[in-house]
């Protein structure tokens, strides 16, 4: 390959290829700045003169099928005003690195994915260890996070039935802190108490579902005042209740009925500008024919109407109109409703004044499942938590 092709599939404009020797194993690709000067930083003048050059040598991807290695020769100068002797200095590569940023990324992504190590340590002529360490130890993989100002908790399952594990996301920060194993009161209060009490005095905001566990857990470990329930979960609650009237709704239906409102199942909430006329007037129909189904829709949309507010007072007093309502209803959905809306009434009603929600830590959630069909299963806890923080970590 010519000089002008290696130079198309290296991508670097900054430089240009003076040289290239093709070895049995692999290729070295000699490189130079294009620019013949360089700006004095102590007079600011320009420096032409050349006094030496030392070679810089980075990996890089494979061309062909062989490893690369890029030989930067890096140019000292002499300035013929104050005489001083400085460096040429790269804006696309760092100081000290030894391999580029796309080589990194992408054999971090393979290794991510599944690829065996010594598969990649192979094929890009490295080591295993040093495939492990850009994985894990440099993504910050295998060393911890500390605790932030808001976090979220959730449970994902190893083996679903069986086993479970707890995860930490720092929701400002968006990455998660640790996983650790198990989902019990005892061993979620151990990690927090576990953690420096600096660290724990931080935290203001925990954001969890409804879950007694995770709740008595919080409560011991940061008290009463710190618990949110987001709208997710709220939402989640209400819109099955709204299914299980529509089960009993279907119960009374012949076979081509019961598909048409089936048909329907998301509309039932949308606002009437995301529908067209024919689906508005399905709908009317079937709130008019079944009043239960009417009040739960309605009450469902006031309940998410609710999540729309900005004031704490309003808020309360609004909440509470809902769960009277709810109490009040024949209907055994809403009712229990009711119960539970009164029973996490200050942690819902405290997210009006936080504004945080878990959607990040159920993300991670998916991600993790990804993780573990890709990699057939993750025997090996500790690995596990590692390709869980190096995969949905920032680098």
């Amino acid at each position: 390959m010519d000089i002008y092709g290696i130079e198309a599939l290296l991508g670097l404009p900054e430089f240009r290829v003076i040289d290239q020797v093709i070895h049995p194993q692999r290729l070295d690709v000699h490189l130079q700045r294009r620019a013949n000067s360089i700006v004095c930083p102590r007079c600011q003048a320009c420096c032409w003169h050349v006094q030496e050059s030392r070679p810089r040598c980075l990996r890089d991807l494979p061309i062909l099928e062989r490893p690369v290695l890029l030989w930067l020769h890096l140019r000292r100068f002499v300035c013929q005003d104050c005489h001083y002797r400085p460096w040429e200095k790269s804006e696309t590569f760092g100081a000290h690195v030894k391999w580029t940023e796309r080589l990194y990324h992408h054999v971090r992504q393979e290794y991510l994915h599944g690829c065996p190590c010594r598969q990649l340590a192979r094929r890009y002529d490295l080591s295993e260890r040093t495939v492990f360490r850009w994985t894990f130890e440099r993504s910050r993989g295998g060393r911890p996070r500390q605790l932030g100002r808001a976090i979220g908790i959730d449970e994902y399952s190893r083996r679903k039935g069986h086993r479970y594990n707890t995860l930490i996301v720092d929701l400002e920060r968006g990455q998660p802190i640790a996983t650790f194993t198990g989902r019990r009161a005892d061993e979620v209060i151990a990690w927090f108490k576990s953690r420096p009490q600096a660290e724990r005095e931080r935290v203001e905001v925990v954001v969890l579902d409804m879950s007694k566990t995770y709740f008595a857990a919080i409560k011991e470990v940061f008290g009463e005042q710190v618990h949110v329930i987001d709208r997710f979960h709220v939402i989640q609650q209400a819109v099955s209740a709204l299914d299980e009237v529509l089960r009993s709704v279907h119960k009374q239906l012949d076979a081509e009925e019961a598909k048409a409102l089936k048909k329907l199942r998301k509309r039932w909430l949308k606002a009437a500008n995301q529908l067209d006329v024919s689906e508005l007037i399905g709908r009317y129909e079937w709130r008019r024919r079944f009043p239960q189904l009417r009040e739960i829709i309605d009450w469902v949309q006031d309940l998410r109407r609710w999540f729309d507010r900005k004031y704490d007072k309003p808020a309360r007093e609004a909440l509470l109109k809902l769960i009277e309502r709810a109490s009040q209803s024949a209907q055994e959905p809403l009712q229990r409703m009711a119960g539970t809306l009164s029973r996490w009434f200050e942690p819902i009603v405290r997210y009006i004044g936080r504004r945080y929600s878990n959607g990040m830590a159920e993300g991670f959630n998916n991600k993790i499942k990804l993780i573990q069909r890709m990699a057939y299963g993750l025997r090996n806890e500790h690995n596990r938590q590692k390709r869980i923080l190096a995969w949905c970590g920032k680098t």
